[in-house]
């Protein structure tokens, strides 16, 4: 059976829709009416009317300036606020939602009709709780979640149990967003790490660039993707990430920028390279390969094309089968423990009636010397001794999964390049 899984490349795009969509957590919006559960600064003579109308027509400026389809709000005080804030902005639709007794809420703004929206409640933790808003655009139903974690000053088990929560209220979402200030930095002790099959866009910006919030380099308001919008119909845009920064927003504004990004209905991948398995190796660019599945563990494949080199694709339940010819963006490529893996791969095709002789797309061992981690070796004689192999002027660990590693000659018929505690390794059936 041939699986076509991208299927608009074949028949091309003729229209296509964009949706923006942004968060911005706009910092303590509260109105000029005292309700009791205001911050103290906000129930003094400090706040007025006249200052709550200024910050309204700033907050609508960056709004209309940043011109985003659907925007996540964090720290508004409540539906009021919310609603006035619509109709300066320019936005027909909108949720709020709140805790009872809580200084500030959150909300979504939106062009686009919300045809559901629930509220989840972080247990046992005093805390804003988690908005999902169901957004009609173009046919597509977008489920966006937005939250504002406890600070970071909080007890970790107090942000965890909200990050927890977050997990459950996404768990069979389609076509989702995360948006909001999670007071959790991007990086290894991120509190949604483990949200498995998300991408944080964060992960296209440099480093250096990672930063929304202005009283210190912090990345801590997030936009997360679910695996759909990554390589769906209705996909994530290449490169639309950003931070906005507008020259007139100073520090009376908000202590967080705007970020944003953009979804398409637009087919994304005509506009990328593609290239040889050999260059995206040495460049890791984002890109489109193609190749033959080649080999196969518990883990994931790898493919080759060719170049006769191949990669690494970490995949968690690998379904495809050694022997289809694959064509794919590479979205992202890490090195682990020395070796070079894709870590996000969206689909375009897979053909799994591919009939070809797979040894085209293996390199040759004499060709060994120049091998990097995720080529595969093909027809090769080892001499084993002590666990290792010399081949040519390099010596080699010998390992397999299947069978017990003895002294003496064998012959197999394609052997895996890898890296293992910094020594080169041969992966044998």
């Amino acid at each position: 059976m041939r699986v076509l899984i991208a299927f608009m490349l074949l028949f091309g795009v003729l229209f296509s829709s964009e949706l923006k969509i942004a968060t911005y957590n706009v910092e303590n919006l509260f109105d000029d009416k005292i309700s009791g559960s205001e911050y103290a600064d906000f129930k003094s003579n400090r706040w007025n009317s006249a200052k709550y109308n200024q910050k309204l027509q700033k907050i609508a400026r960056v709004l209309k300036e940043l011109d985003a389809d659907i925007i996540a709000l964090n720290e508004i005080e409540n539906q009021n606020v919310i609603e006035k804030l619509a109709d300066l902005s320019g936005y027909k639709y909108y949720k709020f939602a709140t805790t009872k007794g809580a200084p500030v809420g959150l909300g979504l703004l939106s062009r686009y009709r919300i045809s559901d929206s629930m509220v989840y409640i972080v247990p046992n933790v005093k805390t804003r709780p988690i908005l999902m808003s169901r957004v009609e655009f173009d046919g597509y139903s977008v489920e966006f979640f937005v939250a504002h974690f406890p600070a970071a000053k909080n007890p970790l088990k107090s942000r965890i149990s909200a990050a927890d929560t977050m997990k459950k209220a996404v768990k069979n979402s389609k076509n989702g967003v995360i948006l909001g200030d999670l007071n959790s930095n991007y990086g290894y002790k991120f509190l949604l790490n483990d949200l498995d099959e998300w991408t944080n866009l964060w992960e296209f910006v440099p480093a250096s660039q990672r930063s929304s919030y202005k009283n210190g380099k912090s990345a801590i308001d997030h936009i997360i993707l679910s695996s759909d919008l990554m390589g769906g119909n209705l996909r994530y845009k290449d490169g639309s990430f950003g931070v906005f920064k507008a020259n007139f927003m100073d520090k009376s504004y908000s202590d967080h920028y705007p970020i944003y990004a953009t979804l398409s209905t637009k087919s994304l991948f005509e506009d990328l390279p593609k290239v040889s398995i050999n260059q995206i190796k040495s460049t890791k660019q984002r890109a489109k390969i193609t190749g033959v599945i080649v080999y196969k563990d518990k883990n994931g494949y790898i493919i080759c094309d060719e170049s006769r080199r191949g990669i690494y694709i970490y995949e968690k339940n690998p379904s495809l089968s050694v022997g289809a010819k694959v064509e794919a963006v590479v979205n992202k490529i890490e090195n682990y423990k020395g070796n070079i893996e894709v870590t996000s791969l969206s689909y375009i095709s897979v053909d799994t009636e591919f009939k070809a002789d797979e040894s085209k797309y293996l390199m040759d061992k004499k060709d060994i010397s120049i091998a990097t981690s995720g080529d595969v070796i093909d027809d090769i004689t080892l001499d084993i001794s002590g666990g290792f192999a010399k081949i040519s002027k390099d010596k080699f660990k010998i390992y397999s999964p299947n069978r017990k590693i003895s002294d003496g000659k064998i012959a197999v018929k394609r052997a895996v390049v890898w890296n293992y505690k910094g020594q080169k390794e041969l992966i044998i059936e």
